[in-house]
């Protein structure tokens, strides 16, 4: 497998053990993922990937990212704007989202991962957690953008 970085080879051997097909879209999907620092949408990746693979199709890497989330080599990250971002981390971690750019930072903090809830409702199964904290990343706090002072004043008002 000459060429292949070790990310597409834990990639590959991943899908494999799980039955799904390896394909050079899926290597090339994952191994953008990996190098993102940002969690990217599935549209940053579309776009980032578009000059490599010219026939690569948005509907595609939607469905690619998803696959991953759902076989457990992605993982699905909440943010404050309608687009899904992804984060090749799966292992617990917790996120600083800014409200302002949307930029998603990673916290790794053992105390977060040992927060439980005081009291589940009956029935509920809880399978797991992560935390997330909204504010401002710095570049946004030192611009001190007006929308980006209202949306923070607005939520701390509820």
């Amino acid at each position: 497998m000459r060429g292949q970085t070790k990310p597409e080879l834990d990639l590959a051997g991943a899908l494999r053990a799980l039955g799904a097909p390896v394909t050079q879209q899926r290597l090339a999907i994952y191994g953008e993922l990996r190098r993102a620092k940002d969690h990217p949408s599935a549209e940053a990746v579309h776009r980032r990937l578009g000059r490599r693979f010219p026939s690569l199709s948005l509907a595609t890497v939607y469905k690619t990212l998803q696959a991953f989330s759902r076989l457990g080599l992605a993982a699905l990250v909440n943010a404050p704007r309608a687009e899904a971002r992804y984060d090749a981390i799966t292992r617990r971690h917790h996120h600083l989202i800014c409200e302002a750019c949307g930029r998603i930072a990673d916290v790794f903090d053992s105390r977060l991962d040992a927060l439980r809830p005081p009291k589940l409702p009956p029935g509920f199964k809880l399978s797991g957690h992560s935390v997330h904290f909204r504010g401002l990343c710095p570049a946004c706090a030192r611009r001190g953008s007006f929308v980006a002072r209202q949306r923070t004043y607005i939520k701390e008002e509820r």
